[in-house]
């Protein structure tokens, strides 16, 4: 009975197991096509479909396979769906299942065509459902193949269209990157391509482990090379690159960084970045901008509330015509404008090109979107026409808040150290601007003029102006303050000071017998400014051989020269045509020109030529040399006060009171 019974349950058995067998082999696994698409169309808020079959092939690791998937784009979508995958087939290890770890030792996705893309208003279309967060870890994945596969982005805010072809190449080896992207459109409405390598896709997933990347694309103009590792390549976890960038305009840059930085010449810069928590470095970077190299630190910091750079930059040979970005310069048509902003550079660059003053205007939305500090140092100038030997400057920007302190130039000996703010928060920028002129040599100002290169004396002063406008042109063309030069003491030529007199007989008799310096008394230059209109109340240049006396006014708004001066002697001389001379036209093209009362005095030394003797024709070209000393102390004591302090002058109340008169500007 016993044998009987184990008999009945054996063949129970077998035959249970050859139902579920049967089963499982005819079992239309189509019919669960409904349920799978309603878990995932409710979980995710998009319509979720299997239009294909649903398949499982049984073994102790069973194959399942599935086709035509599809989840529905956003209602605002382009168009539909936003997932379509022809085909997924996946492995599942029975063994590892039984003890509660999912384990996929074959994963393969063909045709899949995915579509992000951004609304106008900022809408994100991978935004799903919401739902409460769990913790959930990808399941382990052996072999995967993605076969054929194409992500778009779309982005019309930003005038952004890319497609990317995405593939696996299973055949390489190990140490190879089987990852293959290819991507090609518009970024940013200018051409873009790109070609990457990375390791396997499913190491993606663990955000310990340095992701392989080498990756090279183009945008307009601007070319890009990396290679190195990514922690956590959705987030950016950490980032190890080595990378080189080249192309026509930093500026460019702004688009994919959001670091702002000035207009350039072309460059080409290389180093290495690194990223970790909310910081992006590139120490140690090297290369070019235009004809000047470029070198050192920077840090970008994205956790604050607006992004921070900084940055200590080192340019051992700075070509200073590489700043003109800088400070506002137009530029020309570049090779990646489109036609239409071709045609609009040309037009603003022919309303430029009378000017001298930059007139492009601030880009405050840029100003306004990340905060600064970076320090910049200019070890040495290649500019043969300034005398300029070095560069030290403090860049700061804070919420549109703008300061350059100092802008320190060494210059002939000398320093011109400027203090510069421009405020963007209000709707018309406002500007400030303060400049010491410290010491600069007399003989070190024109290098290229063997008439000055004996001369001596030192110079200093300072400018002092407040102002307003949208461009660096606009806040001088509006400027109040005062500016002021001081020369104490010191020596001069006496054939320039001659050429400028127009005296003739001094000048042959130099040019015979050798020139010689004639001491300064002093020297100074004196004006103030009103609506970017500076007038002259001061302007002597006192020797004792000439004095020259200035007058006019120069329009920084107009950018026009109206200044008239007067040579007189302090000595006797024939064939002197001494007349004043007026400067006049603008600061791209001056002229210098004689005063009219020089044709009636060579007209008048004709005709007593002509109706008396030759001597006669010397009277007009007389000079009696009944010039005064100029009052030096008064003049040098109308001027203001920090151009006095500036060129070492010190007021009467500073003797008096020495330490309290001392400012920071002054030290």
């Amino acid at each position: 009975m016993r044998v009987r019974t184990k008999q009945i349950l054996s063949i129970s058995g077998v035959a249970l197991l050859l139902l579920v067998i049967a089963f499982v082999l005819w079992f239309d696994w189509n019919m669960l096509k409904p349920y799978i698409e309603r878990q995932v169309t409710e979980r995710t808020g998009r319509e979720f479909t299997i239009r294909g079959d649903l398949d499982v092939n049984l073994s102790l690791n069973p194959l399942v396979s599935v086709e035509g998937l599809s989840l529905a784009n956003a209602e605002w979508g382009t168009e539909q769906p936003m997932v379509a995958v022809d085909k997924v087939a996946v492995r599942i290890s029975l063994w590892d299942l039984l003890s509660g770890d999912i384990v996929l030792p074959e994963l393969s996705i063909t045709r899949p065509r995915v579509l992000l893309e951004k609304s106008m208003d900022g809408k994100r279309n991978w935004d799903l459902k919401k739902e409460e967060k769990k913790k959930m870890e990808l399941p382990q994945i052996g072999q995967f193949t993605l076969d054929q596969g194409k992500v778009l982005f779309r982005d019309p805010k930003t005038k952004t269209d890319i497609a990317a072809d995405v593939f696996t190449d299973p055949a390489v080896d190990a140490g190879e990157l089987p990852l293959h992207v290819a991507a090609e459109g518009k970024f940013t409405d200018l051409k873009f391509t790109a070609q990457a390598q990375g390791g396997k896709i499913m190491s993606l997933a663990d955000k310990t482990i340095p992701y392989p990347i080498k990756a090279s694309a183009e945008m307009g103009t601007t070319r890009a090379s990396a290679d190195g590792t990514i922690k956590g390549l959705a987030e950016m976890a950490e980032v190890d690159l080595k990378l080189d960038l080249h192309g026509e305009d930093l500026s460019a840059l702004y688009p994919v960084t959001g670091i702002v930085i000035f207009p350039s010449p072309p460059y080409h810069i290389s180093g290495r970045i690194l990223h970790h928590d909310t910081e992006w470095s590139m120490k140690g970077f090297s290369g070019n901008v235009g004809n000047s190299d470029l070198g050192g630190d920077i840090v970008f910091d994205t956790g604050g509330e607006r992004p921070l750079l900084r940055g200590d930059v080192v340019s051992k040979v700075l070509d200073l015509s590489d700043l003109q970005g800088f400070i506002g310069a137009r530029r020309g048509p570049q090779p990646q404008d489109t036609p239409a902003e071709k045609k609009e550079k040309k037009e603003s660059m022919k309303k430029q090109r009378h000017r001298l003053l930059p007139d492009q205007e601030f880009r405050i939305d840029r100003l306004k979107a990340m905060d600064a500090d970076v320090r910049f140092t200019g070890e040495s100038i290649r500019n043969k026409e300034l005398p300029v030997k070095h560069i030290v400057s403090h860049l700061k920007i804070d919420n549109g808040l703008l300061t350059l302190n100092p802008v320190n130039f060494a210059v002939a000996g000398g320093n011109i150290i400027s203090n510069i703010t421009i405020n963007t928060r209000p709707e018309v920028p406002k500007g400030e601007i303060k400049v010491d002129v410290k010491r600069l040599q007399l003989q070190k100002l024109f290098p290229k003029l063997e008439i000055t290169k004996n001369s001596a004396g030192v110079i200093g002063g300072a400018i002092d102006i407040n102002s307003h406008g949208k461009s660096v042109g606009a806040l001088l063309a509006s400027a109040d303050g005062n500016f002021g030069l001081i020369m104490s003491g010191g020596q001069i030529s006496k054939l320039l000071l001659e050429v400028i007199g127009l005296d003739g007989g001094q000048i042959i008799k130099l040019l015979f017998a050798g020139d010689k310096n004639v001491p300064v008394r002093c020297g100074v230059i004196d004006f103030d400014i009103k609506k970017g209109i500076m007038s002259s109340k001061a302007f002597v240049i006192d020797t004792t051989d000439t004095k020259i006396v200035a007058k006019g006014q120069i329009s920084l708004a107009e950018e026009k020269i109206d200044m008239k001066l007067s040579p007189k002697a302090k000595d006797v001389s024939i064939l002197s045509l001494r007349t004043p001379i007026h400067i006049e036209g603008t600061f791209k093209d001056p002229t210098i020109l004689p005063d009219k009362i020089l044709a009636i005095r060579a007209g008048a030394a004709v005709v007593l030529g002509v109706l008396a003797t030759p001597l006669a024709a010397l009277i007009p070209t007389i000079e009696t040399g009944l010039a005064k000393d100029a009052n030096c102390r008064a003049l040098i004591a109308s001027v203001e006060t920090p151009a006095k302090r500036a060129a070492g002058v010190k007021d009467k109340k500073d003797e008096d009171h020495p330490p309290a008169s001392q400012t920071s500007r002054s030290k």
